[in-house]
């Protein structure tokens, strides 16, 4: 890969909560419905042994029905919810004056950016009601909001960026979020999630490298604003990459699984393997879940230019096939990349499967859309996802 905010919440260690707080993330433990295994035509052995050795674990969740998490997230674990993955969210919907996210912090590691400029923890962004987005570091404890008046709210808690060079893939991970609930002011609860959260019109995946991650979007901001430090974690924005905008403009519910540096084969920062074997797995050890979109939207291609493009064709077969295999019913769009990488060659492969009969697979020629940086910034997200929205809405909606 080519490399080239707001100000600091508020925040109380758990240990020193004020007393007219009290914790409501106590868990009930729950079960999904399990679903078959499906074991696409190409896959390496290892990935096949894995998706038949990991249904049960797929099927565990152990968080309350008032949290709504949206990405990819490891809930197997009573008070640990953990992402590697930029632009994954919770929501709740709450009844009270203020709320407290709380976070495991400890394997989380500042890296300097610059012998000048020092490191941060992974960002978070965030909005109570329809409110002004806020950002700042995790922390143990973060206050997202104080004195609202006493009546029925909601929260949208976002994983906003992190250091995508330090390790996110094989445990004990570095480059991570692990969220550990919501408290609430005194007398405040949770309370059970609007309808359209748990039954959503739209569901999408987004699957890419870093500029589907949002990497270096506050390229400008970054160092530049006041309170955004010029480092990784706030060079970094999933809210505002083309991603984010992209699904907030469609109002969908959506998961952004982008990791900087890879390709289909090409292993990338942080540790991270190639999308062919990354794709089943939040990381290393804990498989995906049986969350099922309406659309995945695929933008790979641009880290493997010198792969020939009848092999780069057999791969990208291959990354369809698994990618069907996991979504039976999902309209999978293929885009060309933003910079032209091995476009003809994805074009080449999803005309082949449509003649074949795949008839929810599509590509979405981008020529022209964009002629900036490789990554785009936050304007230049704003642009693609324009695009982005009218096209499917015309080709593929």
């Amino acid at each position: 890969m080519a490399h080239r905010g707001g100000k600091s919440a508020i925040e109380w260690p758990l240990w020193s909560l004020p007393k007219s707080w009290m914790i409501v993330s106590v868990p009930m433990l729950m079960r999904l419905r399990g679903a078959a295994v499906l074991v696409a035509m190409g896959l390496g052995v290892g990935a096949a042994a894995l998706m038949a050795t990991a249904a049960d674990a797929r099927t565990k969740h152990s968080w309350p029905a008032a949290y709504c998490f949206s990405g990819r997230w490891d809930l197997r674990t009573e008070k640990r919810a953990i992402t590697v993955n930029s632009g994954s969210y919770v929501r709740a919907r709450f009844s009270g004056t203020g709320i407290i996210a709380s976070f495991d912090v400890a394997g989380n590691e500042r890296w300097q950016q610059t012998p000048t400029q020092p490191g941060s923890f992974p960002t978070v962004a965030w909005r109570v009601d329809e409110g002004p987005w806020k950002e700042a570091e995790v922390a143990a404890s973060l206050s997202l909001a104080e004195g609202l008046i006493p009546d029925r709210h909601t929260v949208m808690l976002m994983v906003r960026g992190m250091d995508e060079h330090q390790n996110r893939w094989t445990p004990p991970l570095v480059a991570h979020v692990t969220f550990t609930g919501f408290a609430l002011s005194a007398g405040g609860r949770l309370d059970g999630p609007p309808a359209e959260w748990r039954a959503p019109s739209l569901k999408m995946e987004f699957l890419g490298d870093s500029i589907t991650e949002g990497v270096v979007v506050n390229e400008g901001r970054a160092g530049v604003v006041e309170g955004i430090p010029f480092n990784w974690p706030w060079l970094a924005d999933a809210r505002r990459s083309y991603v984010g905008q992209t699904a907030l403009g469609l109002g969908a519910d959506w998961r952004q699984v982008g990791f900087g540096a890879t390709g289909l084969l090409l292993a990338g920062s942080g540790g991270v393997p190639g999308a062919l074997e990354s794709f089943n797995l939040v990381y290393a050890g804990c498989p995906r879940d049986n969350w099922q979109p309406d659309v995945v939207v695929i933008n790979q291609g641009t880290n493997e230019p010198s792969i020939p493009r009848l092999e780069y064709q057999s791969l990208y077969h291959r990354y369809l096939s698994l990618i069907r295999a996991a979504y039976p019913r999902a309209k999978l769009v293929a885009l060309r990349p933003f910079n032209g990488s091995q476009g003809a060659a994805i074009r080449n492969v999803v005309e082949e499967r449509r003649a074949k009969g795949d008839r929810k697979t599509f590509f979405i020629d981008t020529t022209g859309w964009y002629d900036g940086p490789l990554h785009p910034n936050i304007e230049g997200s704003a642009a693609l996802a324009a695009r982005l929205i009218d096209a499917p809405k015309s080709q593929v909606l």
